[in-house]
């Protein structure tokens, strides 16, 4: 005849909000008392407060983003656009050749009023004094002259004759800042390698 199989005691676990170890009264209990319970349905109830709050932002913050003009989405670019040419350049001006003004800016040869399709063209831009870059308009001449001595007269007349039209979105300048953002971190790894 069958024996009756005893079942199993259950094993202790620990509770969910506090050190004490108890036996469940079935597989679903995860706390030891009413009062851990309790605690531990507000934990819960935070977190999932916290998790909305935070999607609920995320998703502001997509919304924002899509409304704002396309004149910020070149600004943020540029920022990290000229960061990059003042590394690559340091702290020399090329028109005046100064090594010794307060701030640097990354001067255009051609300007963005003139040129927005030589916006982002490293050819086009390089380390300027403040003084040169806004106080004497780029002080092209000087700049043209090192310019020539720094990439060659072919490239420069080429900046010269480029008049395409250039019209820019806001991928292709999410894409630009991030490449820049990259290009300027590995320069100042190497940097530091060396």
């Amino acid at each position: 005849m069958g024996r009756g199989i005893k079942p199993k005691p259950p094993k202790p676990k620990k509770c969910k909000c506090c050190p004490e170890k108890f036996i469940p009264r079935n597989s679903l209990q995860t706390v030891c008392s009413p009062n851990c319970a309790i605690q531990l349905a507000n934990q819960l109830s935070e977190r999932k407060k916290k998790l909305e709050s935070t999607s609920a932002r995320k998703a502001w913050n997509e919304r924002k983003k899509d409304v704002k003009p396309l004149s910020h989405w070149i600004n943020m670019t540029q920022r990290a656009f000229n960061d990059y040419i003042r590394a690559r350049d340091g702290e020399i001006c090329i028109s005046c050749g100064s090594t010794t003004a307060i701030a640097y800016h990354a001067g255009h040869f051609r300007t963005t009023a003139a040129a927005s399709q030589l916006r982002f063209n490293e050819d086009n831009v390089h380390s300027q004094c403040s003084a040169c870059n806004t106080h004497h308009s780029g002080n092209i001449g000087p700049y043209r002259i090192k310019l020539i001595e720094k990439i060659g007269l072919q490239r420069v007349l080429a900046l010269e004759s480029d008049n395409n039209s250039h019209r820019y979105t806001r991928e292709k300048l999410d894409t630009l800042r991030a490449f820049y953002r990259a290009k300027l971190r590995a320069l100042i790894k190497q940097r530091e390698a060396a």
